[in-house]
């Protein structure tokens, strides 16, 4: 016993309702198989993450696992060939984060146990079973009015809560004790058993009479990280439990205590519990996953059942506030309904520190960070499962319809967004509401009871009220710190978004106005592309036009020497359009002479002089060899001028002929 204590033992409790993130980061190739590096993250601070080793045939053992859900998740399929190819692991690695995501979105799946062992082996590796088996023995151990059967498996969402089946064993002849208590060498014990009203440790009916046929279930929960009760102080506040009377509180048969958690004997209620009715689960034994993961079909109660049952819930939640003892458990999962009659179930929770099955929710609202408003958030949410039929998968309601209005003004008080910012009303503001006088009937809810209800009775120590005081201090102040944690978390992020959508828009900006630049510089090339061709055109129409009047004026010389020139007709329509002027060649000087008539070449000498070279004068001295290197000469000039021309300069021009 020693030995499997000291090595099941750990550090710190853990809060299994924190959200656990999943990310693929890399991808290794080891002996010839792809392993995927997943980066887990417990809650909103990135200080708690871890790295863990995966391969393919790990994520399809928690998908075989998790199909007991009924609910279908992506997980691609298994490939034979070509898995080592880079494409196929890139696009692999992205259909297993898509995969994992599903399953960690989803909260009945994140919680279920295969869950968590995939992405946090360390801590869910160990067997949470044998753990229970061994404390449930232990604190049944001195007992000689129980005994512990077998287990019924995983029928509720707490993975550190075991049900086990008992019997009750004949009365011992002589004995009449009630209340026992031993200790152990290795593990502090404290037991205590429940008495009813007639002396006995067995299970009561309303008349107070002995059922042997009644059903019980031994519940052994571990004590979780908002525990705050020391061992010596924890059988005095159990014993008040099991002296607790309340028609709509199911009474505790049996409770006892180790160091690790506490067990806890009453009667189990074959038809199951509220979230069974409205999930339509015919078996409550099935597991968990089976029952509510995908369930077959759903049915919402009626609105004289939903003020009732809501009415019931609120008086015995006034009731234990009243004593100084908080619920803080409150879900359709800890609600039976017997005869219209709610029943409580669960009421040692608060004891042993677990946290809340909402508090994933009731953790992103600062002012939800008492108590009080922990139930009446609670409350809120089960008045929207037992109205619409499902639960809620918000922290708050977006849009409430099919519903009357006073209803409706009811659940906004309690889970819109505005009453979370705001606040929420308390518990007696509630049962005062104008819903519950409209819909709810007291007469007949008095009369479920039946004939023999026993007026309210719950005695609590003054040194036990001030404990759970301190204690609950504490829890609400650890509510608090992980309030502002998921606050700055969320700022944290905020910011980050900002940040990248500024730097989205600011690349975004530079990329129009490169793409603007571009079009434009695009456009001004066409644009002078076109001007070049439209101005060559009519510049090639001009000399044209030119040249047969010059013919014409020159005589037959002139036309001789025209013909024997290829680009000729081309060169006065450049030598007129040019812009900004060109250096002259030397042959365009003796060109424009021989185009001059014999009257205006001796007027024009004195000009022409300066600005020609000394071709001329060879042409001078003999005309027809100079008139043919003239000509070779023209074409090389032209080409050369054609190559260097400027079009973007050239601008339309007529014709004065």
């Amino acid at each position: 016993m020693a030995i499997f204590a000291s090595r099941y033992e750990r550090k710190l409790p853990i809060d299994d309702t924190q959200a656990l993130s999943c990310e693929i980061t890399t991808v290794e190739e080891v002996d010839g198989h792809t392993e995927y590096l997943l980066r887990v993250q417990r809650g909103p601070t990135t200080e708690n993450c871890w790295n863990v080793l995966r391969r393919y045939n790990d994520f399809d053992k928690l998908d075989k696992c998790l199909r007991i859900s009924g609910i279908e998740l992506p997980l691609p399929r298994k490939r034979i060939f070509g898995k080592m190819r880079p494409e196929f692991v890139a696009q692999r690695k992205q259909e297993l984060q898509v995969y994992i995501n599903a399953v960690l979105m989803n909260p009945i799946l994140a919680s279920s146990l295969p869950a968590k062992r995939f992405v946090d082996p360390e801590s869910y590796s160990q067997s949470f079973h044998d753990h229970a088996v061994q404390n449930a023995v232990l604190c049944l151990r001195n007992d000689s009015a129980w005994t512990l059967g077998g287990t019924m498996g995983a029928i509720g969402w707490r993975l550190r809560k075991h049900y086990f089946k008992v019997t009750p064993k004949p009365p011992e002849k002589g004995s009449n004790k009630l209340v026992k208590s031993g200790s152990q060498t290795h593990q502090s014990k404290h037991f205590a058993a429940g008495s009813s009203s007639n002396g006995s440790g067995h299970s009561m009916d309303g008349g107070g009479s002995y059922d042997p046929n009644a059903e019980m279930v031994a519940e052994w929960l571990e004590a979780g990280p908002d525990k705050f009760i020391e061992e010596k102080e924890m059988t005095g506040i159990l014993k008040s439990l099991m002296g607790l009377q309340h028609q709509h509180i199911e009474p505790v048969i049996l409770a006892g205590h180790t160091e690790s958690g506490c067990l806890v004997i009453r009667k189990f209620h074959k038809h199951g519990t509220l979230k069974d009715v409205l999930c339509m689960a015919t078996n409550p034994k099935n597991p968990f996953l089976s029952k509510y993961g995908n369930p077959k079909g759903r049915t919402a109660l009626s609105m004289k059942q939903v003020a009732t049952y809501g009415r019931q819930i609120l008086e015995a939640l006034i009731f234990l506030h009243s004593k100084g003892y908080a619920y803080g458990h409150l879900h359709s999962g800890n609600i039976v309904i017997l005869d219209d009659c709610v029943k409580l179930l669960d009421i040692e929770n608060q004891l042993l520190g677990v946290p809340a099955f909402y508090r994933p929710f009731f953790m992103q609202h600062s002012k939800i960070h008492t108590m009080e408003t922990v139930d009446v958030y609670c409350f809120g949410h089960v008045l929207f499962e037992m109205t619409m039929g499902y639960p809620l998968q918000e922290s708050v309601v977006r849009q409430i319809t099919e519903c009357p209005e006073a209803l409706k003004c009811l659940l906004e008080s309690i889970l819109s967004k505005e009453a979370c910012k705001s606040g929420l009303p308390s518990l007696e503001q509630l049962i005062g509401h104008r819903f519950f006088a409209q819909y709810a009937s007291t007469g007949e809810a008095a009369a479920a009871g039946g004939a023999n209800t026993e007026k309210p009775h719950f005695k609590l120590s003054l040194n036990a009220k001030e404990l759970l005081k301190q204690a609950a201090i504490k829890t609400e102040t650890r509510l608090q710190n992980e309030q502002k944690s998921v606050k700055n978390q969320k700022r944290i992020v905020r910011v980050q978004e900002l940040m990248s959508s500024e730097e989205e828009k600011r690349k975004s900006k530079q990329k129009a106005k490169l793409e603007h630049k571009q079009s434009k510089l695009k456009q001004q090339g066409s644009l002078q592309t076109n001007n070049g061709r439209l101005s060559l055109a009519a510049a090639t129409a001009t000399a044209a036009t030119a040249s047969s009047g010059t013919l014409a004026a020159s005589g037959p010389n002139a036309a001789d020497s025209f013909n024997r020139s290829d680009s000729t007709p081309e060169e006065p329509t450049l030598a007129a359009l040019k812009s900004p002027p060109l250096t002259p060649a030397p042959h365009f000087g003796t060109i424009y002479r021989r185009e001059l008539p014999a009257s205006s070449a001796s007027t024009s000498a004195s000009g022409s002089v300066e600005r020609q070279s000394s071709t001329p004068n060879m042409l001078a001295e003999d005309p027809e060899a100079a008139e043919g290197e003239g000509d070779e000469l023209t074409r090389s000039a032209l080409l050369e001028s054609i190559c260097k021309f400027n079009r973007g300069s050239l601008r339309k021009v007529r014709s004065n002929d």
